[in-house]
């Protein structure tokens, strides 16, 4: 089973996001029978401790989580029941899912409550880190909203930006996305931005000057000033105001 490779302005997961998994969202019951699942679906490729191998990444400890947190725990859960187990590939039934995740949260460390985790409570549940909310990490896929202003020699800056808040599709947008960014209330980051030039061929950002822009790419931590290698940008509205 898996792994790929978040203010105002949220992503889709985290508009509803109501608990964290600090909060006991799982019983010990479920754990145990998403431990059996997990032995026989899943422990083949990830092996029975979750530290994976060079093919199948680890489900455990620091690197996991802060690939998933900040974020709905339904990234994770969607991940799994789309991709997971891959060989051979099989669809398993949706509350085999949720008993695997309910057992992947114990493992590492995540308290169990009193009620069980159901699909429908999985988009309003919060992933975040054992010590809780924490800024994103360096390279985090995010989105972000604000206003495309010209910089020093040449560099482009985003400007009144929104916090970013993760986002894996970094090719692609939707219409809510779009609707949601023109009507986000601006913030006071700046980011700037990297690699335009390699969005497509020709690009240039001079005509989206001025104008409030949906940005998609990967978080780069720096002391002074955070950058965003952008694989995506949109106009959201004519103007920044």
């Amino acid at each position: 089973m898996f792994l790929l490779s978040g203010a105002v302005f949220l992503s889709a997961g985290q508009q509803s996001a109501e608990r964290t998994v600090l909060d006991g969202v799982y019983t010990e019951a479920q754990a145990e029978r998403g431990t059996r699942a997990y032995m026989e679906h899943c422990s083949r490729c990830h092996d029975v401790d979750l530290r994976g191998n060079p093919v199948a990444p680890s489900l455990t400890g620091a690197r996991f989580i802060d690939a998933w947190r900040e974020d709905s725990l339904h990234s994770l859960f969607d991940h799994m029941t789309t991709r997971m187990p891959r060989e051979p590939l099989t669809r398993l039934p949706t509350p085999v899912y949720v008993d695997i995740l309910a057992f992947i949260l114990q493992f590492n460390g995540y308290p169990p409550g009193q009620q069980e985790l159901t699909e429908e409570q999985i988009p309003r549940v919060r992933f975040v880190d054992l010590s809780g909310p924490q800024p994103l990490p360096n390279l985090a896929l995010v989105r972000v909203v604000g206003c495309l202003t010209a910089g020093e020699k040449g560099a482009w800056m985003l400007t009144r930006a929104t916090e970013p808040v993760r986002d894996n599709d970094g090719r692609t947008t939707t219409p809510e996305q779009i609707r949601a960014a023109g009507d986000a209330r601006l913030g006071s980051g700046s980011f700037e931005l990297q690699n335009l030039s390699d969005l497509r061929d020709g690009f240039t950002a001079e005509p989206y000057s001025g104008k409030r822009v949906q940005v998609k790419g990967a978080l780069v931590r720096r002391p002074a000033l955070d950058r965003i290698s952008v694989t995506l940008l949109e106009t959201a509205a004519t103007s920044c105001e």
